[in-house]
């Protein structure tokens, strides 16, 4: 097969993939589409370019600011994508972005509620219509992009390495079937256009460079180049990127000349031609925002952080930088399988190595013979690198400012990325192999990017379907607890869950529809820690997010499944009581709620330094580790406290209190502060074995309390038939601290 054939069998093989993808994803899921899209509906029906207000842009973007920030993003993609629809009636498209104000962005953890939009399955499904026939329009018009992307990527391979065909077809492959790749590609969403001209500047950038080496350059380049910098300024602002690094090859060029024409002539020309073309949106940028890249504006909508990232932070958010780049989707809360990005993790990592082995000894080998000079003067491999580096600086510089760490970002070097990879993985296989290890590597990402939308972007936007009553299983229904809305709870299901701050707890609830009611409810799932305050919460539309209780018929029961995160630094050891109910957000009052069970939150780690160390076990399982005293002097009145330290050898069969007595010289109590551990909120019925709960008690002192040395005696009893744990010692039923309280006045 020749290389023609086989580069229109991956073109083939890609466009089908887009159209997958394009379908499988609903309308206004895809990356930013529910702000890109009503951008392009509003210059397709007003002729005319949104004007941004921060005061009105906000979260998540009324009827007269749907595009929120990225009504500031250049217009070149836009303008196209409405003309090429400007035949379609788009005056339904505030009913298509019906916003799930509650949807778990940017949150691939969570489960269900992925969907950004509320989506009405008579308004979406074929054959389109309005907004929804101009979104698919779109979709499949800007996979087109990503084709020329794919042609690109082949193109610069043939420009770094004449003669290899691998790399050429392979990188291609690459590109094609990264799955990231095809998700942008198959969206509404300007970085598909901003990706194939930041791939032609990397093309024309290598080819000026060759032949800027080899003799004088016709002015004619110049403005080629300056004419798709132009068009690069109106597709993304990191077009500004592309100039810095022409500047930066120029300046290269004419080193190694021995003349300043590449940068004096050449890089005016570039600017100027730029700027004739592009200019006039800064120029209407300025005129608005007093900024001419319109970023003043944009980042007040956006927001900041609010703070500078850590090391932590940036090595957290390189995880989602690394999925970004091969496959997240939906709102960067869709993700794939963890196997698959472990495959990509490795791929990456054999590709870089195998990369940087290559170069070093290419370099060595060219400085060897030439100096060290001649061995870059003879390579290209070089400049995707810095076109690379460029916009990845870029990045980095948009991330300290809000949370942007995307691969995806990084998609106009792509061109230079795959065929570079590619050269990488062949290092660690002898020659004969490598066109196989090409072929294998090409068919790999094929399997698994034709996968991805049949087990995970569908799974993601499947629409609940309704239940009967006699559905849900017997042993979860319940007695129907009516929660407001005509909706009332007839069943759950909470396992049995110990967790720690940051995990979550996970349980599953079944809304059964009575009399539905005008306007939708929203639902919450919500756990009470220590003193019955908020240790975790969720709220969201029932039925994951994705049916409306409008839209709810009499009868039918929806399961819906949560999973609540528990708050960093809620009180831990402490049961958790997990409620779920409706509320009302028009009014913004809650409809009723209903206890649904417990879950146990412990701690990260265990207590080690308990003050006073004893060991002294009772009956069932409980054993007191040591305690604590502070102050050991106090005066009459006033409060003191006696800090318990007890071990589970075994869960307790029932719930117990302390015993805490403060005995006289004669063994008669004058204080004590019984009660249930960590005052009832971890009874000893939740305990499990090798636990330590730290269970302090105040025992405050009466006024007249006469001065002297008095003694502490704890235990643990059954407060519904008073009987005390016996001691296994055979020493009775209490024990007597060693530490004395000493009372002066």
């Amino acid at each position: 097969m020749s290389q023609r054939q086989m580069l229109a069998l991956i073109l083939g093989a890609y466009l089908l993939l887009g159209v997958i993808y394009s379908l499988a994803t609903p309308p206004l899921e895809a990356s930013d589409e529910f702000k890109h899209y009503p951008y392009t509906q509003y210059v397709q029906t007003h002729r005319d370019l949104p004007v941004l207000d921060p005061e009105i842009c906000t979260w998540p973007g009324p009827e007269t600011c749907p595009w929120l920030q990225d009504g500031g993003q250049p217009p070149a993609y836009y303008i196209l994508m409405a003309t090429l629809t400007s035949w379609i009636d788009t005056s339904d498209v505030h009913q298509v972005r019906e916003m799930n104000r509650h949807a778990y962005v940017g949150d691939p953890s969570q489960v269900c509620n992925k969907n950004l939009v509320i989506h009405y399955p008579e308004q979406e499904r074929f054959p389109w219509r309005g907004s929804v026939l101009a979104i698919h329009l779109i979709r499949f018009l800007t996979i087109g992009f990503g084709a020329g992307t794919v042609i690109l990527t082949y193109l610069t391979a043939r420009e770094m390495f004449p003669g290899r065909a691998d790399l050429a077809l392979g990188g291609a492959a690459l590109t094609a079937f990264t799955p990231m790749f095809l998700f942008v590609n198959s969206a509404a969403n300007n970085d598909a256009l901003a990706a194939t001209i930041g791939c032609f500047t990397l093309l024309l950038s290598i080819r000026l460079v060759r032949d800027g080496l080899r003799g004088p350059i016709p002015l004619w380049r110049y403005g080629l180049l300056g004419a798709v910098v132009g068009l690069f300024l109106l597709s993304k602002l990191s077009g500004l990127a592309s100039l810095i690094l022409l500047a930066l090859l120029l300046a290269w060029v004419s080193f190694c000349r021995r003349s300043l024409r590449p940068l004096l002539v050449g890089l005016p020309i570039v600017v100027g031609i730029a700027v004739l073309i592009a200019g006039w949106w800064f120029l209407r940028n300025w005129q608005l925002y007093g900024d001419p890249t319109a970023l003043n504006v944009f980042v007040a909508i956006q927001g900041v952080r609010p703070s500078s990232p850590t090391l932590r932070d940036w090595w957290q958010e390189f995880g989602t930088f690394r999925w970004t780049y091969w496959g997240l989707f939906g709102a960067v809360n869709v993700m794939a399988p963890r196997w698959v990005y472990t495959f990509f993790d490795l791929l990456s990592l054999a590709g870089v190595t195998g990369f940087v082995a290559w170069a070093v000894r290419q370099v060595k080998a060219q400085a060897a013979g030439r100096g060290l000079l001649a061995a870059w003067r003879n390579a290209s491999w070089w400049i995707p690198l810095l076109w690379l580096a460029i916009l990845f600086a870029s990045v980095i510089r948009w991330t300290v400012i809000y949370f942007s760490f995307q691969g995806r970002l990084v998609f106009p070097a792509i061109a230079g990325i795959s065929p570079l990879l590619l050269l990488g993985l062949q290092q660690w296989v002898p020659d004969r192999y490598r066109k196989g290890l090409t072929g294998a590597v090409s068919l790999a990402l094929f399997a698994i990017a034709a996968t991805l939308p049949f087990t995970t972007i569908l799974p993601a936007y499947e629409m609940p379907q309704p239940l009967a009553l006699e559905d849900v299983p017997l042993q979860a229904r319940v007695e129907p607890v009516d929660v407001g809305g005509g909706v009332r709870l007839v069943g759950w299901e909470l396992d049995p869950q110990a967790v720690q701050a940051g995990e979550s707890v996970e349980l599953v609830v079944y809304w059964e529809s009575v009399a539905p009611e005008d306007g939708n409810v929203v639902s919450f799932a919500r756990l009470l820690g220590r003193g019955h305050e908020l240790a975790g919460d969720v709220n969201r539309h029932p039925a994951c997010g994705m049916v409306p209780t409008v839209l709810w018929q009499p009868g039918q029961v929806w399961r819906d499944p949560y999973r609540v995160p528990v708050r960093p630094g809620a009180a831990a050891p402490t049961l958790l009581r997990v409620e779920v109910g409706l509320y009302d957000p028009q009014a913004g009052q809650e409809l009723g709620r209903a206890c649904v069970g417990e879950a146990k939150l412990v701690p990260p780690a265990q207590p080690d330094d308990v003050p006073y160390p004893l060991e002294v076990a009772l009956g069932d399982g409980i054993t007191l580790r040591g305690y604590g005293l502070a102050p050991q002097a106090a005066a009459p009145g006033a409060t003191v406290m006696l800090t318990l330290y007890w071990a589970a050898r075994a869960t307790p069969s029932t719930s117990y209190q302390a015993l805490v007595h403060l005995l006289d010289s004669r063994g008669e109590l004058v204080a004590q502060a019984d009660g249930p551990p960590l005052e009832g909120d971890y009874p000893t019925r939740a305990w499990s074995a090798g636990e330590l709960i730290t269970d302090p008690h105040a025992i405050l002192l009466p006024a007249d309390l006469p001065a002297g040395e008095y003694r502490l005696q704890v235990g643990m009893y059954n407060l519904a038939n008073m009987t005390r744990l016996p001691r296994l010692d055979g020493a009775g039923d209490t024990i007597e601290l060693p530490t004395t309280l000493e009372i002066a006045h």
